[in-house]
This record gives structure tokens, C-alpha cells and sequence, in this order.
């Protein structure tokens, strides 16, 4: 069961689909990534010595059922919860995400998952997720 299916009851295709776009930096980062660890492994295939700069396309998703913040947006990557906006980001990018396709609806969004190395003897990394998203 997909992102959208588990926050809305339908699926993605029922929705219409915005394209927010940044500068090419990815300087948005989203919080939360560390409790979708087993989300980002499944996406990259698993940690490597060097870690990751995957370049990969997210879905932003409005999650009003969010117990700690309704007005919270989901980062979402192949169906997969991998963080959320800042509360602060949330807010700002939802008003976006209604003046490009409408109220309510997703947005996609370049992004990069960056980290996510393992060196050995405990020199570990976590992911995380920078977002391609305007910020003017």
C-alpha cells in the first residue's frame, strides 16, 4: 500500500500532481528521516562504503491525520515515508502546493539522498533527504 492509499484512502492517480522546482541546490532538508532508516535502505539498495548522493524524485503529500501537526506534509519516495517538512516549511510549501495543482493536492519535487555509509568498525551513517524545492 502506497503513501497516498495509507494517508487518503485512494490512489496517487486519482490526485492531481504539481512540479515544485528549486535552484538545482536541494537545500531544503526534510526532519524526521531517522525513523524511515529501513525506507531509505530499501530505496538505495542498502548502505556502501562511501555513502550516497542519489539523485531521485520525491512526492510531497498533505497529511492533515498527523496526530502532532494537521497541517504537516509528508516526504514520500516510491511509496515509502522517508521525512516531513519542518513545520515552519510545511505550512509555506502547502500554499505552494495549492496554487500549482489545486487545493489539497501533492507536489513532486527533485531531490537527493544523501548519507547512508558504512566504513566498518562502527563508522555508520544515517540518510537523509535534501529537497529541490524554491525557497524564495
Amino acid at each position: 500500500m502506497g503513501v497516498f492509499s495509507k494517508l487518503f484512502g485512494t490512489k496517487k492517480q486519482d490526485l492531481p500532481i504539481a512540479r515544485l522546482t528549486g535552484n538545482g541546490k536541494y537545500e531544503l532538508e526534510a526532519v524526521g528521516e531517522s525513523a524511515y532508516q529501513k525506507s531509505f535502505l530499501k530505496i538505495t539498495g542498502g548502505k556502501t562504503e562511501d555513502g550516497h548522493q542519489m539523485k531521485i524524485e520525491a512526492i510531497l503529500v498533505h497529511n492533515d491525520k498527523n496526530p502532532y501537526d494537521n497541517k504537516a506534509v509528508v516526504v514520500s519516495i516510491d511509496g515509502d515515508i522517508v521525512g516531513y517538512l519542518s513545520k515552519k516549511d510545511a505550512r509555506k510549501f502547502r500554499k505552494l502546493m495549492a496554487d500549482a495543482g489545486g487545493p489539497g493536492s501533492p507536489a513532486v519535487c527533485d531531490a537527493l539522498i544523501v548519507g547512508g555509509w558504512d566504513r566498518g568498525g562502527g563508522d555508520e551513517g544515517y540518510f537523509g533527504i535534501r529537497l529541490d524545492l524554491p525557497l524564495e
